[in-house]
């Protein structure tokens, strides 16, 4: 059995795997506990009330956006994915972090993973050349962190996987029989970085994973943009179907392609809702994918796959 949990981070993404070989795989972080205004303007709007009384609400009583939102009945609020790791699993180490791509909110909780004594055995990573000046808050800390892993200063190894390569304990495994714990890459490729990298279009470093398990099949789009899926339908074509998708770049415009969504046809979608109700794709994934699932609204999402390779969805 393995365990997929898809958190509500707000603006940001982090997945945590849970592996049948005890091993535990994180895909991005942002380190989600209180909901900035604008996402908050945009919840209270959705349930019938005014953005502007949410703001001047904020001034007259200095109460939180979370405090306010819960008083109008949205509960579902924001998960730390740090603390959520250290109920779950103490402070063993991660046994491989992957970070789809060189943006900050899918990064912000390096600092705090390591503050709290959690470490990481292997590091993915892509072979960009972005360099970050723009810094908001502590997001330089994260920053630096982040370069200090990728220079392999606090980690055992790191990786620079492209599509097809193989590994023992990713996709292979000491006995031909087993698949290692079942992670595929289908995106980038060598000639997706070096794009990425002429045009400084980062979204298009992304990790796309597939995961394989007991036949049920998930993807993890990252911030993967159409010369992504692009490359990945001309490559995998109808071998692209899947059980679950993680949506690319929270569910916007920008990560959905139409092609790709069609050949996975998945019967569940899960968005991790940030800033972008104008650009929201999620009816477009509807025509698709039966259920589609924000994490806004739904909260954490916890996949289950069990060992007769039937699986569960259930909203924690």
């Amino acid at each position: 059995m393995i365990k997929i949990h898809f958190l509500n981070v707000g603006h940001g993404d982090c997945t945590i795997i849970e592996h049948e070989s005890g091993n535990k795989t994180m895909i991005d972080i942002n380190n989600g506990e209180e909901i900035d205004e604008e996402s908050a303007t945009e919840i209270i709007e959705q349930l019938g009330y005014s953005g502007e009384d949410l703001i001047k609400t904020i001034e007259k009583t200095q109460e939180t956006p979370n405090e306010i939102l819960q008083k109008a009945g949205y509960v579902n609020t924001l998960t730390n994915p740090i603390q959520f790791y250290k109920q779950n699993y103490g402070t063993s180490s991660i046994f491989r972090y992957i970070q789809t791509h060189p943006d900050l909110d899918h990064m912000r909780g390096l600092v705090g993973l390591r503050k709290e004594g959690i470490s990481i055995t292997n590091f993915w990573d892509t072979p960009h050349i972005k360099a970050q000046d723009d810094f908001l808050f502590n997001d330089e800390d994260e920053w630096n962190e982040y370069l200090e892993h990728r220079n392999g200063k606090r980690t055992l190894a790191v990786l620079n996987l492209q599509r097809g390569s193989t590994g023992k304990y990713y996709n292979l495994h000491p006995e031909p029989s087993l698949e290692g714990d079942g992670l595929y890459i289908l995106a980038p490729t060598p000639e997706l970085t070096s794009e990425a990298n002429r045009t400084g279009a980062w979204n298009n470093h992304s990790y796309v994973l597939w995961l394989a398990y007991k036949g049920i099949r998930v993807v993890f789009g990252g911030d993967a943009e159409a010369e992504v899926w692009d490359s990945i339908v001309d490559k995998y074509g109808t071998g692209l179907s899947c059980n679950i998708l993680k949506a690319s770049h929270h569910g916007r415009d920008s990560g959905y392609h139409q092609k790709a969504v069609e050949l996975m046809n998945p019967k569940y979608t899960i968005v991790s809702v940030g800033k972008k109700p104008e650009t929201d794709a999620s009816n477009k994934y509807k025509q698709y994918s039966p259920n589609v699932w924000s994490t806004r609204w739904k909260g954490n999402i916890t996949a289950t796959i069990y060992d007769n390779g039937t699986y569960t969805m259930t909203p924690v």
